[in-house]
Formats: structure tokens, C-alpha cells, sequence
């Protein structure tokens, strides 16, 4: 699923959330989640769980740049998910 498309600007770290809530099923948590980053550039600094919600913090980047980040969780019950979101990299 897209997540939608986000600004930054070269400098800043930022923090994105998702929250999962509506898609897990009775019982069931986020054990486990990775980032993917195309193209190389910009960093994700960490990415923590706080069931049902995914944080992750990213910077730096190339300004002009998009990025597109594929989020993948898996559940304690062996469910898998996988989302998208662009993040565009401009000193405004």
C-alpha cells in the first residue's frame, strides 16, 4: 500500500509513523520490521515497534532527490505486510 509522498529537507531527521492497528487481527502484534531505501542516499537512522505502531527516523539525502521507502513488517503470528512512501529530499 502507498503511504503517501513527504518532503525533507537535506539537514533534518525526521520520524514517520504507521500504525497498523486496523490491519492486525485480534491477538495478533508486530514482532518484527525493516526498511528498504531506493536509491541509496538517504538513511534510516532506526526503526522502532511500539505494537501497533512502527516508527521510523531517517536523514540526510540528496537534495532533487525522491526516495522510495518499502516498510515490511511481520506479525507474531506470521502474518507479513509491506508498505510504501516517497520521501522527496529539497533545501527549501
Amino acid at each position: 500500500m502507498n503511504l503517501g509522498n513527504f518532503n525533507k529537507q537535506p539537514v533534518e531527521i525526521i520520524d514517520y509513523d504507521i500504525d497498523y492497528s486496523e490491519w492486525l487481527t485480534p491477538g495478533d502484534n508486530v514482532q518484527a520490521a525493516s526498511v528498504e531505501v531506493v536509491p541509496v542516499g538517504l538513511a534510516v537512522e532506526s526503526t522502532f515497534i511500539n505494537d501497533p505502531r512502527v516508527k521510523i527516523w531517517v536523514s540526510g539525502g540528496t537534495t532533487g532527490t525522491t526516495y522510495k521507502l518499502t516498510v515490511t513488517v511481520t506479525t507474531a503470528d506470521g502474518r507479513v505486510k509491506q508498505d510504501e512512501f516517497k520521501v522527496k529530499v529539497k533545501d527549501i
